[in-house]
């Protein structure tokens, strides 16, 4: 969240740091119970990624086949015991947030992910895209369309659709603009970031 992308700003981006962050901290104490280790995961990935409908069957290592949003769901399942048993009352108001939200948005996903629209990026592009696509008659591979999705995800403020969303209130947000200047500039004091920080802005001139 406090890197300096505006689509980190939003919830999105906010799960995608934080759930990360759980599940590599579940490997490296050697808590996961079960092996959810995916089939073939360059070519899964690839598959669900294709997959809006959220249909696609993944296949395990141990050979149970499951939706992406379920196999979510067992990970999801996973990092709320592993907060309990490691950390109970004392877990952090920020990881207890990426749980919750983490929970809400699979719960809502399974239902009808255009709920989520206002949350996740990929939802939000696809309904713009949607949008066009019965307002104009259009087919997936036509270059409008195309153009659409490169316009998305331009940077400039003044040009990319995310950020005509996000300034006309369509996407949720989970820092402003203000704290994530702040964080740019002070990082979080028990971090390397903030060493390296530190020494550069008393002897800049040795760099």
């Amino acid at each position: 969240v406090i890197i300096g992308d505006a689509n980190l700003a939003e919830v999105s981006g906010y799960l995608k740091l934080g759930t990360t962050a759980l599940v590599l901290a579940m490997i490296e104490d050697e808590f996961l119970a079960v092996d959810l280790s995916v089939d073939r995961p360059v070519t899964t990935l690839h598959a669900v990624s294709h997959d809006p409908t959220l249909q696609e069957l993944v296949t395990l290592r141990s050979g149970r086949k499951l939706t992406a949003v379920h196999l979510q769901m067992e990970y999801a399942e996973q990092a709320r015991k592993y907060v309990e048993e490691r950390y109970g009352a004392d877990a952090d108001p920020l990881t207890r947030d990426v749980l919750e939200r983490w929970e809400s948005v699979l719960t809502r996903l399974e239902r009808d992910p255009m709920l989520l629209a206002r949350e996740l990026d990929w939802v939000a592009k696809l309904q713009i895209l949607e949008g066009y696509r019965s307002r104009d008659g259009l087919d997936w591979s036509s270059p409008r369309l195309q153009a659409v999705d490169l316009q998305y995800s331009d940077v400039r403020p003044e040009k990319g659709l995310y950020h005509r969303l996000e300034a006309s209130g369509r996407i949720e947000r989970v820092v402003t603009d203000a704290e994530i200047a702040h964080a740019i500039a002070s990082p979080p004091e028990d971090t390397r970031a903030y060493f390296r920080g530190r020494c550069l802005a008393k002897s800049p001139e040795d760099t």
